[in-house]
Order: structure tokens, then sequence, then C-alpha cells
């Protein structure tokens, strides 16, 4: 639940004690107000609690580097050096 059960309920006393000392058109008001927290929490309460699912491990195999077989070095007239930028 996004708002705390306890919270609505303070809010639901809040319009019971506005509506007991208050005129015909305010309790209406707050009477639709305690209606609507009431079911606010009743809609939340039909609903299962969300609970957090374990997520299972995947078994796949690890993909291990393969060894490379030894590359051989090419020689080419006008290289002069080891580093592929010199050309």
């Amino acid at each position: 639940m996004g708002i705390e059960t306890t919270r609505i309920l303070d809010e639901i006393d809040k319009h019971t004690a506005r509506a007991r000392g208050s005129e015909p058109e305010k309790i209406r008001e707050s009477l639709a107000a305690i209606r609507a927290l009431c079911d606010l929490l009743l809609e939340d309460g039909m609903q299962a609690p969300k609970k957090p699912r374990a997520m299972p491990l995947q078994t796949e195999p690890v993909n291990r580097p393969q060894s490379v077989p030894a590359a051989t070095r090419l020689q080419e007239e006008g290289a002069n050096g080891d580093s592929l930028f010199e050309f």
C-alpha cells in the first residue's frame, strides 16, 4: 500500500469529528470523504499483498575463454617493429 493504514484511519477520525459539529451540508461532505477512505482501505485489503519473489539463479554454463593457439608473426618488408601502428 502506498499510504499507511494508520494515516488513513487518522483522516477518517478527522472527518468524523468535523461531521459531529457541522451543519447537514458539511456532514454529507465528511461522510462522502469517510466513504472514499473506507473504500480505499477495503480495496487494498482485498488484494493480496505482493511478496517479493525470489529470482532463480541461471544455471547456464559459464563461457570460459578458450585457449588461442599462438599466432605466428608475419614478416613483411618495410615493417619496422612489433606495434600495430607502425607501418
